[in-house]
Parts: C-alpha cells; sequence; structure tokens
C-alpha cells in the first residue's frame, strides 16, 4: 500500500482532512514538506484538497501548505495547492511570503511558477527585506535573474528600520 492509500483509507475510517497536530500541521502542511514526486506525495496533496483540506490553513507561525512547498522547492505541489485555490500573497508571522521564501531557498522554478499565479514581486517581509534583496544575499544568481526578466525593479529598496 503507498502513501495516497493509506491517506485515503484513514480518511474512509473518519479521519479529520484538517486534524492539527501540536504545531498546528495539518496533513496537508506536512504532505507539502515532503520530497513529493519521488515519493508519491503530489497525488497525497491532490486526494486531501479533493477531500476537503483547507490549503490555507495557518500553523502556529502561520506558515500554510504553500509556504512549506516554497521553502522546500517542491513546484508540482505549489502549482496543485495554487490550483486549488491557496493564497499566493499569503504572509506567515514574519511577513514572508511563498515567493519571499521561494526565492530565499534559491528554488527558481517555484520563483517562476508563483510569478505566473500573479505574486507580488514587491512584497516586504518583517526586518523590510525586499525579495530581490534576499535572493541576491544568498547568491541565487539564477532566481535574481527571473526576478529582473521578469520586470522586477531592480531599484525596488529594502525598508530596514
Amino acid at each position: 500500500m503507498g502513501h495516497r492509500e493509506i491517506v485515503e483509507h484513514l480518511l474512509e475510517h473518519g479521519a479529520e482532512v484538517n486534524h492539527e497536530d501540536v504545531d498546528g500541521r495539518t496533513a496537508l502542511s506536512v504532505a507539502a514538506l515532503c520530497v513529493p514526486a519521488s515519493k508519491g506525495h503530489a497525488s497525497v496533496v491532490s486526494l486531501l484538497i479533493d477531500r476537503g483540506a483547507e490549503v490555507d490553513h495557518c500553523d502556529k507561525d502561520c506558515m500554510t501548505p504553500l509556504l512549506v512547498a516554497g521553502y522546500e522547492g517542491h513546484v508540482d505541489v505549489v502549482d496543485l495547492l495554487l490550483e486549488g485555490g491557496a493564497d499566493v500573497d499569503h504572509t506567515d508571522n514574519n511577513g514572508r511570503t511563498p515567493l519571499l521564501a521561494a526565492a530565499s531557498m534559491g528554488h527558481a522554478s517555484v520563483v517562476n511558477t508563483l510569478l505566473f499565479w500573479g505574486a507580488a514581486v514587491d512584497s516586504i517581509d518583517s526586518e523590510g527585506r525586499t525579495v530581490l534583496s534576499i535572493a541576491s544575499a544568498q547568491g541565487n544568481v539564477e532566481v535574481v535573474r527571473t526576478l529582473l526578466d521578469r520586470g522586477l525593479d531592480e531599484n525596488h529598496r529594502d525598508d530596514l528600520k
């Protein structure tokens, strides 16, 4: 029995699709964290969404499954969550959006996907940093090029306090 079959079995026998663990994470958040394609977790994400999982559920840090998938670079999960109605510009407790998360980790394919879905490129996190400055500070040349190619103003400055 694979991961999808196990989750399907649990749901069919009364497991609550939006049940939270002690940190406020749901099965959808955990599935977004896991290695999706190679282990079949993208199909688990799809199943959970089909069964009514809340795509914008916030954990105790106000991180959503989309933010988690952005950090982890799981572009297939990012697509599924956005197709399921996830908020492309949701911010966590630190003001980070999925775009800021993906850019900070150097996930250019996720950055492209988020931009395609209309992610705001001018967002600033709670420390006053822009997505461009975060990507630059991390040395993510491909992400920086992607942002500039998509029309991000290279003069967009941090708002450090």
